[in-house]
């Protein structure tokens, strides 16, 4: 067996899927540290009026009847669309789930925790469940959350046309310590852009990611120091607080962010799109690496970068980790074709999970081919993965979507290690 092969004694053949009865896809996965069990949130329903989804497998990829109402919840936030965007396990073992309520262009963002046994948490927020605006008037959403040893939870997304920040005491409060006093902030990093990735550090500090819509390179990769207070951290980056990197002066956006045993930050995601969201054109699977103070690593990859094509189709990465040896695994999708204006949803290609070097070469050691990249697909239909895990005998967990007999479901692979 080969390094990036499936694992055959998960799910079945390596793959399981999650059947919620309509279109689902999961955006996010964590790993309950006490047990090996897998966290899958989403979203279930159309992108119009979708709530949020939670999904939780045992460690050998089948469902956990003993979760929520056979292993699955749905939480209703409004009659528009929810969906939940990030996952986390707490101390105690909560799961405290991220996202927006109420569309992404126009909504609020929106905060659960759910007890292990997947009812809501009512000592969190109202009833389990809290929500809170940055932009008064268009869309917030956390796009990714990490909660701190002493329970606090913080968010990190966007609102309206800036970065979005949010920092949450352990019972759901806005937590005043942060942001001024607010305890959230809407902040203009660059020209303008989105985030994607989060990272918080040893110091308190915590690192973003995402694009910034510069001119002319068009959407760059930017990543971005914080200090724990929520104060752009000007020690960082090229750019008093920030670096922007193009690849060939077309859209690159940054949806994966991963920490190094030596604190170097690696951001993965899609590289050379025809399109500011990242789906059309020959788009390339593409990391780079910075140095601790935010400065392009030219010993990394080439001069900083890499990137692998697989297909002339959309290729690309969702999420990184890194695993104990410094490589860095990553997944997402290889050879979508879809042709909307947004990629909510896979219509096209496969999984695909990318592994490199501890110095960003591409791995030879994964996969049969030695590329350095494996493709997966489910059935006929459109399949891609949104979110990327390790479980602590290093197999590689890749989470998404899979379109089987014609409707899309939470799915998931493991991948030896």
């Amino acid at each position: 067996m080969t390094a990036g092969d499936l694992d055959t004694t998960f799910g079945t053949s390596g793959k399981a899927t999650v059947n919620f009865g309509q279109t689902s896809i999961a955006d996010a996965m964590a790993i309950q540290p006490t047990d090996g069990k897998i966290v899958l949130a989403g979203r279930v329903g159309s992108t119009a009026t979708g709530d949020w989804a939670i999904a939780r497998l045992k460690p050998n990829g089948t469902l956990d009847t003993a979760f929520g109402s056979s292993g699955l919840v749905t939480i209703n936030f409004t009659a528009l669309d929810d969906a939940a965007r990030a996952v986390a396990i707490d101390s105690s073992g909560n799961i405290v789930v991220g996202g927006f309520a109420g569309s992404e262009q126009a909504g609020t963002i929106a905060f659960a925790r759910l007890l292990p046994s997947g009812a809501l948490d009512t000592t969190f927020g109202s009833g389990g469940t809290v929500t809170y605006r940055i932009d008064p008037l268009l869309g917030n959403a956390v796009r990714a959350l990490v909660i701190d040893s002493s329970g606090k939870i913080l968010g990190v997304g966007v609102a309206g046309a800036d970065a979005g920040l949010i920092r949450l005491t352990s019972n759901g409060s806005l937590d005043t310590t942060f942001a001024g006093g607010a305890g959230k902030e809407a902040v203009t990093i660059g020209a303008a852009g989105h985030v994607f990735a989060l990272a918080q550090l040893s110091s308190g500090k915590f690192v973003i990611a995402g694009f910034d819509a510069t001119v002319p390179t068009l959407d760059d990769f930017l990543v971005a120091q914080f200090t724990s207070t929520g104060a752009l951290d000007t020690t960082f980056g090229v750019s008093g607080g920030f670096t922007d990197v193009d690849f060939n002066n077309l859209n690159d956006l940054a949806f994966g962010l991963g920490l190094q045993s030596t604190g170097k930050l690696v951001a993965g995601g899609d590289v050379d799109s025809a399109d500011p969201i990242g789906i059309s054109g020959d788009v390339k699977a593409g990391w780079i690496r910075l140095t601790t103070g935010g400065v392009l690593d030219t010993t990394f990859g080439t001069s900083g970068k890499t990137q692998i094509s697989p297909t002339l189709f959309a290729d690309g990465v969702r999420g990184v980790v890194v695993d104990t040896s410094d490589r860095i695994v990553s997944a997402g999708f290889i050879g979508e074709t879809n042709a909307v204006t947004s990629f909510a949803d896979p219509i096209a290609g496969s999984f695909g999970v990318y592994r490199l070097t501890s110095s960003g070469a591409p791995d030879t050691t994964f996969g049969a081919a030695g590329v350095g990249w494996v493709r997966t697909t489910f059935a006929s239909g459109g399949d891609g993965a949104r979110a990327v895990a390790l479980q602590s005998n290093g197999r590689i967990l890749a989470a998404g979507g899979a379109t089987v007999s014609g409707q899309l479901n939470f799915a998931v692979a493991r991948y030896l290690g």
